[in-house]
């Protein structure tokens, strides 16, 4: 297990080298925070795609969306949140159990009054279907949450390495250990798998290190990830759970410096076929906004690069001509879709 941490450490550092080097990593970055969004809202059985989160977005929901979209929007909403929070404070000591309920609330503020957003649960829950005797883990009792969530605060959320310790937990063990530990307390009536992994992607932006993305993997592998948490959960066997986190870091790591790169060779072909156009004609700009709205509305367009709403449907009919944006169905709030950035984004 030694070699399986090392490798994702690893990985970590190539991705914080890579980002120093490559240029609009921010957009992409933007991007790929809603395909996470995507990925872990499906863990729990939703089914929004990516283009139908970023329409939904780039009309600000003015069409109506699936109820799912307005479930997968909350997620980027509260991961916006907390990266805000722990970029303001620029410590890891934003990390607390009132950000995690307020993220909750985020998460949760569609959901009926009855699940508490934001209020740890007050019944106890189990996990499995039927009565709790047949349940395969019963988490805390309402009455021990506060105190488990303290403990958790306490020892992952403000981990700091004391002066008089010569070991430091890596990071990718910090993640391993909040995680398992979040889902076994299992402090909300719902939404607990999503809170729980938003903590992973925060408590790597408090370390220093880029927001890394994990549900990809475990979505692919969902069954192992829930049996892997089973395993700490009844027989405190950290091995399988620790192996598919690693394997989920290196892999995200390397995956987002590939896309980054990718979405950066489009970007530059694209603004390399409007050469043609004048030097300050806004579509010549529009590439490089794409990276990180890969579906957009031509209001969202005009507000994105300060233009009026003339210049930036001009800009658009620029990009349309040449193939670089197609409009897949025409309908009252017209989207656009990069449709060759969207592939990309799909691809495992």
């Amino acid at each position: 297990m030694t070699r399986e941490v090392s490798g994702a450490m690893q990985a970590l550092s190539r991705l914080c080298t890579a980002t120093e080097l490559l240029p609009s990593v921010d957009l992409v970055t933007r991007t790929l925070a809603r395909r996470e969004a995507v990925q872990s809202s499906q863990i729990e059985g939703t089914r929004t795609q990516l283009h139908e989160l970023l329409e939904y977005e780039a009309t600000q929901g003015s069409d109506g969306a699936p109820a799912d979209a307005v479930v997968t929007g909350r997620y980027v909403q509260a991961l916006e949140q907390g990266l805000a929070t722990i970029r303001r404070a620029g410590t890891r000591q934003a990390l607390d159990t009132r950000l995690l309920r307020a993220l909750h609330a985020t998460l949760m503020q569609d959901a009926p009054a009855s699940l508490r957003a934001g209020d740890y649960r007050d019944t106890q829950a189990w996990i499995g279907s039927g009565r709790i005797e047949d349940a395969t883990f019963v988490p805390a009792p309402p009455s021990r949450i506060e105190a488990c969530m303290e403990e958790l605060e306490a020892s992952m959320l403000r981990y700091a390495r004391r002066e008089d310790e010569v070991w430091e937990l890596p990071v990718v063990g910090q993640l391993a250990i909040a995680h398992a530990q979040f889902e076994t307390i299992h402090p909300f009536a719902d939404g607990n798998g999503r809170c729980g992994r938003l903590l992973m992607p925060l408590i790597l932006a408090a370390e220093g290190y880029p927001p890394i993305y994990l549900s990809g993997t475990l979505l692919r592998q969902r069954r192992a990830y829930y049996d892997a948490l089973a395993d700490v959960q009844l027989r405190a066997d950290w091995v399988p759970w620790i192996r598919l986190l690693c394997r989920a870091v290196v892999e995200a790591c390397d995956g987002a410096v590939a896309i980054a790169r990718d979405l950066e060779a489009i970007r530059a072909e694209w603004t390399h076929g409007l050469a043609d156009l004048r030097s300050d004609a806004a579509a010549r700009r529009l590439p490089a906004f794409l990276l990180g709205h890969p579906v957009v509305a031509v209001k969202q367009v005009a507000e994105g690069l300060g233009i009026s709403f003339k210049s930036a449907n001009k800009a658009i009919e620029a990009l349309v001509s040449r193939g670089m944006l197609s409009e897949p169905t025409r309908r009252r709030n017209r989207v656009f879709h990069a449709t060759e950035i969207l592939r990309r984004l799909e691809q495992p």
